[in-house]
């Protein structure tokens, strides 16, 4: 119910926003904020109750003070400094409650105790430093009653005797309930403050863990860019040597052979690195456009036909005519170009690779199954993770990088679509490919299919 009532007022004192950067300065603002809005209601409160009973002096030191404790946040959000709203405030405690001690007979009245509440105060809103001053300076204010009590001299009452033992209860329950408030917002304050400590400890957890699994995949990635750019390029500087030490034309178109393989397998490595970079920093700008899903399966099989070829695996098409993708031509056809290569790499000599395209309700699926050896349960839980190797091995010596089904995961979901892998041991592998599906076009001219760039064309 309190809270109910001093919420809009702490919104109307409020705190300046550039506060809230440093955690220590937005809990001392807020502190603020609330210590003149309690004072200000306790002020308002023991004002008119004075004034009931005609205690006159009293209340003139209250509103006055109450005043002050109002104007504290607003000077605050002016001058932009929260010590000096502290001082302030802390100052007008001193300041406020020595007069009442003056007004009330001394150490005969209430209000002395009230300054037991001005360390604690300045200890919440200064820190210790200055808090310790004005513990000094109120143990001064209250030695200065008690020594005039000391000295035989009584301080005036400046409102009438009868009402003394109202003022007393009053004087002291309403301290109890003013430290309990005090309490009860710097206990809230410092909940707010653990709760955003947790968080940002949880966030801290999380980045440390991104970093730990960023090295290890820096470490990863050092360990396959030595290893296999190592190997090709052995093999380029060993066939240079021996092409300038013969002069046998065979030999030598052998050897130039072997030296664009292995160059090949460098660019391959390089590309795909460069590739999965690009993706994951959010460099990737996909041109989603209608695709004929039917011309750029075609285009991949010639692509890869070379390869099959040198390993008699014959690649089967069934695909249905008139399927367009909502996607990127470029990415689309990499997709496709690594699912068909991988299914070379990983199929027996004289085999088939089956490729089977067909609708289903708003997507269109485009399926590579291959005769392999097919994929381990344990291996497909990490297949499409960066620098994958799997157990199963290329039957022709083919290189491969384990990037080249995390690109094509990765390009698959930037255009809205999804890759799936369904394989076991000894049935071989099929990849399906699952794109948004589109209406063709209007109007195509005959041999105006886009010319494909490379995935390069399409990172910023």
């Amino acid at each position: 119910m309190i809270s109910k009532i001093v919420r809009p007022f702490i919104k109307l004192l409020g705190y300046p926003e550039e506060f809230t950067s440093d955690p220590d300065r937005a809990r001392r603002a807020r502190l603020i904020s609330r210590f003149g809005v309690l004072g200000s209601i306790f002020g308002i409160v023991y004002a008119a109750f004075y004034m009931l009973i005609g205690h006159k002096c009293g209340a003139l030191i209250i509103m006055v003070c109450s005043s002050c404790f109002a104007a504290a946040p607003f000077w605050m959000r002016h001058k932009k400094s929260i010590d000096a709203a502290a001082h302030f405030l802390t100052m007008t405690l001193t300041c406020g409650f020595t007069a009442l001690c003056f007004a009330e007979g001394g150490l005969q009245g209430h209000a002395i105790a009230w300054l037991v509440s001005v360390p604690l105060c300045s200890l919440l809103l200064l820190g210790q430093k200055a808090a310790t001053q004005w513990a000094i300076l109120a143990f001064l204010a209250a030695g200065v009653v008690v020594a005039l009590d000391l000295m035989g001299i009584r301080l005036p009452v400046t409102y009438n005797m009868k009402w003394n033992t109202v003022v007393s209860a009053a004087g002291y329950l309403g301290l109890i309930a003013f430290m309990f408030l005090l309490g009860l917002i710097f206990e809230r304050g410092r909940a707010r403050a653990h709760a955003k400590m947790e968080v940002a400890l949880g966030e801290l957890a999380a980045a440390n863990e991104r970093l730990v699994h960023l090295n290890n995949e820096k470490n990863e990635f050092l360990g396959i860019a030595a290893h296999d750019l190592k190997n090709p390029l052995t093999v380029i500087l060993g066939c240079a040597e021996m092409a300038g030490l013969t002069d046998n034309e065979k030999q030598v178109h052998k050897l130039l052979g072997s030296i664009s393989n292995s160059a090949n397998r460098m660019r391959d490595l390089i590309t795909n690195l460069l590739d999965v970079n690009a993706i994951e920093q959010g460099q990737f700008s996909s041109n989603i456009e209608p695709c004929d899903i039917g011309a750029l399966l075609d285009r991949s099989v010639e692509n890869n036909q070379p390869a099959a070829t040198r390993k008699s695996i014959e690649i089967r098409v069934d695909a249905s005519e008139g399927l367009w993708a909502n996607a990127d031509p470029a990415a689309t056809l990499q997709i496709l170009d690594n699912l068909i290569s991988n299914a070379l790499k990983y199929s027996p000599p004289k085999t088939t690779i089956h490729v089977h395209t067909l609708p289903e309700m708003n997507s269109i699926l485009v399926s590579v199954r291959d005769e392999g050896p097919g994929i381990s349960e344990a291996d497909q839980k990490k297949l499409f993770q960066k620098f994958t190797r799997l157990s199963a091995r290329p039957t022709g010596g083919e290189s491969s990088t384990g990037l080249g089904l995390a690109i094509v995961k990765r390009l698959a979901e930037a255009m809205s679509g999804t890759i799936r892998c369904h394989s076991a041991l000894g049935t071989g592998s099929s990849f399906t490919l699952r794109l948004p599906i589109c209406s063709p076009p209007a109007i195509v001219a005959a041999g105006s299919w886009p010319r494909f760039a490379s995935l390069e064309s399409s990172v910023n």
